[in-house]
């Protein structure tokens, strides 16, 4: 009797066992599934925001050398991309009036601190009303002033807010639009699988605009003209 019920209870435990084991492998399958919705909507909505009426509108391809500038700064000092040769830039794009720019500064506050990243954000828009913003939202990195989209130009994107990755030499490295924190890891891992290679070579006549999407700036919804 006792031998009978020692197998029962040996039974049972490997069934819990084998349960838990079923269960955290379908937990893992669950989290690399959602995982990878992540990415794909990531992708998805760098084609909304970078879809172009003209070619030449989704960010200068990673491996290209990122074209150096000077810029004024809220804090008054023009600040040059290539004072900061030698270490990682996340050049970050950004409109005055733009939510989800705001919402990603914490994170680009707290990537700050790290040594071996310098993040500095380009804002279009006036330059008194880009330093109140400045402050209200507590950046603590650069914050640059560019005026008719002069830089965005250069890198030939427009939507925000969009950040590049560029490595120590100044070459380009990953590319894509960041709206939350997740975005950012995105960009940051330099996974060029994930980010916009190449332009997408469709025609579209000059009257058609880019789709609207709900979390991207007004500037995702409209063609800037600068002909």
């Amino acid at each position: 009797m006792t031998g009978t019920w020692s197998l029962l209870n040996a039974f049972v435990l490997a069934s819990y066992v084998l349960l838990w084991v079923a269960v955290l492998f379908l937990g893992f399958l669950l989290l690399g599934t959602l995982k990878a919705l992540g990415l794909l909507r990531w992708r998805l909505e760098q084609v909304e925001a970078t879809m172009p009426s003209r070619l030449g509108r989704s960010g200068l391809r990673p491996g290209k050398k990122a074209p150096d500038f000077t810029l004024p700064s809220v804090a008054g000092e023009p600040i040059t991309l290539h004072q900061f040769t030698g270490r990682k830039v996340l050049l970050v794009f950004t409109q005055t009036g733009c939510s989800p720019c705001q919402k990603i500064v914490p994170e680009l506050n707290r990537l700050q601190t790290n040594d071996d990243l310098q993040v500095l954000m380009v804002n279009n828009g006036q330059t008194e009303a880009t330093r109140q913003w400045a402050n209200d939202v507590r950046a603590k990195f650069p914050v640059l002033v560019q005026n008719h989209f002069s830089l965005s130009k250069r890198f030939e994107i427009f939507a925000t807010p969009f950040a590049f990755l560029i490595d120590e030499k100044g070459i380009i490295a990953s590319k894509g639009v960041v709206n939350n924190l997740e975005h950012v890891g995105y960009v940051l891992s330099a996974r060029r699988d994930a980010a916009n290679n190449a332009p997408i070579e469709t025609e579209r006549s000059e009257e058609e605009r880019p789709v609207s999407g709900n979390s991207l700036s007004p500037l995702t919804t409209e063609e800037v003209r600068h002909d």
